[in-house]
């Protein structure tokens, strides 16, 4: 996709994994490119050398979003906390409270496209008998933590600014990102296989049974930019997911494959043994100030299937340049040990 260059993108959240991501790819698609976050990190020589504008925000206050939001053809809006660690205050005022404000300042600026990127983790996660989930499944449980309750709740105040102020609103929930420089979520099991390379074993929770779902991080972009030009997905949410139908257990093994450099045994621990030291070691980070070993909403993610339904984006006509993980995975995990970031 080729886009007018006059057109000025806002990328909120482009100082993270996913978000630095999404600058790269509205460049290379030819867009302008505004970005935000509180701070560009280590990525201001990357913003630089793309022309980027970098303007530091903190979403969690209304004022001076206005400025943020001038001039501004649409709004990706990437940012938000995606960490089971962070305390909830934090989590709920940026994945919510920082919807709300985005979503004010849009509004009040006429802005023609909001891309909202929510999350498959609304759905609740409850589903075992490993049929794809649409987006109008009903929810069989709420959300199983408050990062999940987060997501859904700030969703539905994107949505409140569709129905009430005409937001020009597209809804993405995407599965479990992965690509370069991750640091969290899929990255966690990149870096054990490292560190449990040379052992006989390596610790899994849980029995390995349940289904993963994947999406690379640039199919994740190019969707973003695709509902950002398609008129007809205004109002609408879409699951972006690829066609991956795969178990923890042999998740696993392929990591293994590439980074242990062959087969692995796995020493499963139930995950009712890992719960009370997850709870354990939680509470001793909040004490200390660290960050913990164990969550235990990682642990409730892994004993669910992971299983949805792309069939409604791939109507609308978008079409995944990973549609399995097996090439991207690859891609990713040779980069790791090439750039050594395990």
């Amino acid at each position: 996709m080729t886009a007018d260059k006059k057109k000025l993108l806002l990328i909120t959240g482009a100082a993270g994994f996913s978000g630095h991501h999404m600058v790269m790819e509205a460049v290379r698609a030819g867009y302008r490119v505004r970005a935000t976050d509180v701070s560009s990190r280590y990525y201001s020589a990357l913003f630089d050398a793309l022309d980027v504008e970098f303007i530091a925000s903190d979403l969690t206050k209304r004022e001076g979003l206005d400025e943020l939001v001038k001039d501004v053809h649409g709004v990706i809006h990437v940012a938000g906390i995606h960490d089971y660690s962070t305390p909830d205050r934090i989590i709920f005022a940026i994945n919510v409270g920082g919807v709300e404000n985005i979503c004010s300042a849009t509004a009040d600026a006429g802005v023609k496209r909001f891309v909202h990127w929510s999350s498959v983790a609304v759905y609740g996660y409850d589903w075992h008998d490993k049929t794809p989930v649409s987006e109008d499944a009903p929810k069989l449980t709420p959300p199983l933590n408050n990062y999940n309750i987060s997501k859904w709740e700030g969703e539905k105040i994107a949505r409140k600014y569709h129905t009430e102020r005409g937001l020009p609103l597209v809804v993405l929930r995407p599965a479990a990102i992965y690509g370069t420089r991750s640091e969290y979520g899929l990255a966690n099991v990149y870096k054990q296989a490292y560190q449990d390379r040379n052992k006989k074993k390596m610790l899994m929770a849980g029995d390995g049974s349940s289904l993963e779902a994947f999406l690379h991080v640039r199919d994740m972009c190019r969707a973003s930019l695709f509902a950002l030009e398609n008129e007809a997905m205004i109002g609408e949410a879409y699951n972006v997911a690829d066609d991956t139908r795969m178990t923890t257990e042999d998740f696993f093994r392929f990591v293994c494959k590439h980074i242990a450099g062959g087969e692995k045994e796995f020493l499963k621990i139930p995950l009712w043994v890992l719960k009370p030291v997850a709870m354990v070691s939680q509470l001793v980070a909040r004490i200390t100030g660290g960050k913990s070993l164990l969550e235990r909403a990682t642990l409730d993610y892994l004993n669910c299937d992971k299983c949805w339904d792309n069939t409604k984006l791939k109507n609308a006509g978008f079409t995944f340049e990973y549609p399995t993980m097996e090439k991207g995975m690859t891609e990713t995990l040779e980069w790791y040990q090439v750039n050594r970031w395990l």
